[in-house]
């Protein structure tokens, strides 16, 4: 089963909360979970794809990040994905409201990412040299 298909159904047996799941270096939330994330905790969504948003949480950020979600007052599930093993397992389960929303992204034609990832190499690396020669004349 690919990472996608593994996220839908774990959102399917923890109906009414938010999902994430470690996967690398990021706990994400995928779809809706994604949606919640940008519009409670101001996490920055990009496309996972085509109109499905991702957050993610750095691991190293989980410790600051679950005071918030526990102020938001939603009920989250947090999952470790082994990717070798396409293998999950529950790490905590933490008891909220219960979350009502449908949308998969936060709407891709107002998405950064998706504007920014569609410039071409040339525009991005006009955009570096700019930011470039700021950072040198701050410099001097």
């Amino acid at each position: 089963m690919k990472f996608y298909e593994i996220v839908k159904e774990l959102q399917k047996e923890n109906k009414g909360k938010i999902v994430l799941i470690r996967n690398g270096i990021f706990y994400c939330g995928i779809g809706k979970d994604a949606v919640l994330m940008n519009n409670v905790l101001g996490y920055i969504p990009v496309c996972f794809k085509e109109n499905v948003c991702k957050c993610g949480i750095p691991v190293n950020g989980i410790e600051i990040a679950i005071p918030k979600m526990l102020r938001s007052g939603f009920g989250y599930v947090i999952y470790d994905y082994n990717k070798k093993e396409k293998t999950y397992k529950k790490i905590i389960e933490l008891k909220g409201n219960y979350v009502d929303i449908e949308d998969n992204n936060i709407g891709c034609s107002n998405c950064w990412y998706k504007e920014n990832k569609m410039k071409s190499t040339e525009e991005h690396i006009q955009e570096l040299g700019k930011v470039i020669k700021r950072f040198e004349n701050e410099q001097k």
